[in-house]
Order: structure tokens, then C-alpha cells, then sequence
């Protein structure tokens, strides 16, 4: 686990060059971002970090305990007129931290536990989980004020919640949690959490979610899917045998793992089939977190920092954040299908400025590819693309573009609604 990762000294990660100005060298256990250049991260000796341009500089905050944190979170709610963005961090010996100012003050929140806590979801701001170890399931309704433990039967370490978008159809899974030894707990009513049979015995250290799409990760490689939120499962291909530390879909369809080492893995096809990616990180990747669909950063050891501008196709040690977004926002642009609603026929406009191999395929909410619509290398300029979806059912479904010109790849998705 991360409390026990040995910090290498100063003088490697001066090397290094991570693009950090005055910061400790310890592990960064988590990364959240509020925006696409805004993020807050947390880790060894009470670390917060706050960034204001996607990671060119960072500010130190005050958190005022020396606990490991491994995990935070945010959520922004109205209180009268007033918007309230709330961050919360959870880690060693119960520390349950919360903050009302953009971090500023940090207040140390009594949990009524002194175990390790490695996760908080928030699910709604009178709906935040926490989970750590020896079975720990904590719940707060009252914006983080108060905490008190939920039952499950399992003494086991648990590791890292998901959740749904709330949903209308009754005894529909709306949040999960794994754990060790395959374990895996799921709840319809955020009160009652039964358990489920997952094809597993490994430690899982990571689970996300999109759509009724669950992706669970951990030990020796492990990855597995479910289409249907996590009654049934199947277990796939990593390609690594190291740990899988974190989880992230980037859009519907891409989903990248941080792992031991500096290794990543990323699929393009809904979790389905994985590819092994190099980074210039050679210690452990603990969290990774997007901005965007095409801006990320993945955090770990020693005070690794690493940087995406492609979706996680390629990563950078160094980057000129504010200027790769801007070139990301101009190099290629997809437009909302028209109509939208639909039935059964829409038009989709894209723009590219690189002569460029295109791909744009259609999902549906499982992540399943239902139509190729463009496959090809085309010149710099303006497409539009029509797609009849007259042998489909209504619902929601995503299309997603993607534009390699051979020194950068860019990916975006859409959604659109079929109605019949």
C-alpha cells in the first residue's frame, strides 16, 4: 500500500525536472481537478498541493497534520446565492480534512475512527462515502460535518468507491466499493451494501466508472469489466503484471490505469482490449486525474508529476499547460450532431487543421461500438459525416472523433440522444 513507499532523495528528482517549484519530495497519494486547469492534490506528511494553471506552479497549503493523506475530493453547492466549493481529504488514522475556501483553512473533521482511510466519494453534498481499512465504510449527510460508520460484512481493506449518475429505475446500483481478496460491495438506496461476486481473488485498488460501465483494477494486473454496473463480470488483459494503482475514464470509451514503475495502461474500446504505455516516470503512479478529454496528470511516489495532452496516448514530464490547451481548442474541433434529439438520421460537422488519419465511432452507454463512421487520412479542413441509426433502440449513445497527425493524437466525444 501507499503509506509504506520508501522516498528516494532530493538529488534523483532534481534530475528528474518534474516541474516542481519549492515542493517537499514525498508521495502524492491523489489528484483532483475542479476545471481544466485547476487541481488540488494530496499525499505523505499531510501534503496539499493546489495548482491555478495545470501544473506550471503549485502552492503549498497548510494542512496542519503530518498524516499521510491518500485520497481527496471536491463538490461545489449553493448556500443561498452563494456558491460553496467544498474539498475534502481522508487518510491515515481516520484524518478526515475539510476545507470551504479553495484550501485556504483546512478543518480537522472527527471521524470516530482510527483506522487508515484511503478514499472519499462524494455522491451528492449530503451523500459523502469514505473507505479504508478493516472494512471501514464511513457516510456523511451533512456536507462533511459528521461522520458515522456504515455495516458491511467484511474486515476487509477497502480500497476505493465508485459511483452512478442517479437513476429513475428502481433497484438500480448506484455506487460501489472494492476491496482486498476480490472483495466488492454494492448499494441501491446509499443505506444497505450487499456483496457481489467478482471474478477475482486479488487485491483491487481502483474502480471507475461511466454509464452502466464499471472498469475494477489491482494486484498482478488484474483489470475487469462490467457492462451492467457490476452484477456480472469479465476479467481481461492488462498486459502488466505490476500494480494498478488508479483508474480514469478520459470520455465514454477511453480508460487509462496508473500503475507500478511509471507505467500506464489505456484502452480505447471501453476496457475491452489494453496497450501498455512507456512514461518518463520510473517510480510508482498512485493517482491520475483529466481536465479535459485530452489534459491530464498522473501523481505518485517521490513526488512524480507527469503530463498528458493527448488523452494519455503520450506523456511528458514538462509541460507549457496553458499553451497545449489552447493548441488542443484549435487544432480540432467536433460539433453537437444536429438534430439532437435525433430520429433516425444526424448530422455530425468536425474540423481538423493537420492533415491527419481520422476515426469517429459511435457507442452506446456500455461502451459498446455500435457504427464506424469515418476511417481514413484527410486533409486539413472542414467534415461533415451522417449517421442513420435507424437499427437502433432510443437512448443515449456517443460519438467519439479521433485525430492522429502522427506527432499528436487528440480524441473528443460527444453525446446525443436517439428518439423513437
Amino acid at each position: 500500500m501507499r503509506l509504506n513507499k520508501t522516498i528516494l532523495t532530493a538529488v534523483f528528482f532534481v534530475l528528474c525536472s518534474m516541474n516542481i517549484f519549492s515542493q517537499p519530495v514525498v508521495n502524492e497519494n491523489s489528484i483532483k481537478f475542479e476545471s481544466a486547469v485547476i487541481a488540488t492534490l494530496v499525499g505523505q506528511d499531510g501534503l496539499i498541493m493546489r495548482t491555478n494553471d495545470g501544473g506550471l506552479t503549485w502552492t503549498e497549503q497548510v494542512s496542519g497534520i503530518t498524516n499521510v493523506l491518500n485520497a481527496n475530493e471536491f463538490v461545489t453547492y449553493s448556500v443561498g446565492i452563494a456558491a460553496v466549493n467544498m474539498q475534502v481529504a481522508v487518510g491515515e488514522n481516520g484524518i478526515i480534512l475539510k476545507s470551504v475556501d479553495e484550501g485556504l483553512t483546512w478543518t480537522n473533521i472527527p471521524s470516530g475512527t482510527i483506522e487508515n482511510l484511503n478514499d472519499v466519494v462524494v455522491y451528492s453534498p449530503e451523500m459523502i462515502f469514505v473507505c479504508g481499512a478493516n472494512g471501514t465504510l464511513l457516510k456523511s449527510v451533512d456536507h462533511a460535518e459528521t461522520w458515522v460508520p456504515v455495516v458491511v460484512a467484511t474486515t476487509q481493506m477497502l480500497n476505493h468507491i465508485a459511483k452512478f449518475e442517479p437513476s429513475t429505475q428502481a433497484a438500480t446500483i448506484n455506487a460501489v466499493v472494492v476491496g482486498d481478496s476480490g472483495t466488492f460491495f454494492a448499494t441501491t438506496n446509499l443505506e444497505d451494501w450487499y456483496q457481489l461476486t467478482i471474478p477475482t481473488t486479488e487485491n483491487l485498488l481502483s474502480v471507475t466508472s461511466t454509464g452502466d460501465l464499471l472498469v475494477a483494477a489491482g494486484t498482478n494486473g488484474t483489470i475487469l469489466k462490467s457492462v451492467d454496473k457490476g452484477i456480472t463480470w469479465i476479467a481481461l488483459t492488462s498486459g502488466v503484471t505490476t500494480k494498478i494503482y488508479d483508474l480514469a475514464f478520459v470520455n465514454p470509451v477511453t480508460v487509462i490505469g496508473s500503475s507500478e514503475n511509471g507505467v500506464m495502461v489505456r484502452s480505447v474500446d471501453a476496457g475491452d482490449n489494453w496497450s501498455v504505455i512507456t512514461t518518463p516516470a520510473t517510480l510508482d503512479l498512485f493517482a491520475l486525474n483529466f481536465g479535459s478529454e485530452t489534459f491530464g496528470i498522473s501523481t505518485g511516489a517521490g513526488g512524480t508529476e507527469i503530463y498528458t495532452i493527448d488523452g494519455g496516448a503520450t506523456w511528458l514530464s514538462s509541460l507549457n499547460t496553458a499553451s497545449a490547451i489552447n493548441m488542443q481548442k484549435e487544432t480540432v474541433k467536433l460539433d453537437q450532431n444536429y438534430p439532437n434529439p435525433f430520429n433516425p438520421s444526424t448530422i455530425i460537422n468536425y474540423t481538423v487543421t493537420d492533415n491527419s488519419n481520422i476515426s469517429m465511432k459511435v457507442y452506446d452507454m456500455t461502451g459498446r461500438e455500435v457504427k464506424t463512421l469515418v476511417n481514413s487520412f484527410q486533409n486539413a479542413g472542414t467534415y461533415s459525416v451522417s449517421f442513420n441509426a435507424a437499427n437502433l433502440s432510443s437512448g443515449i449513445y456517443f460519438y467519439v472523433l479521433r485525430v492522429n497527425s502522427g506527432s499528436n493524437e487528440i480524441t473528443k466525444t460527444m453525446r446525443m440522444i436517439l428518439t423513437k
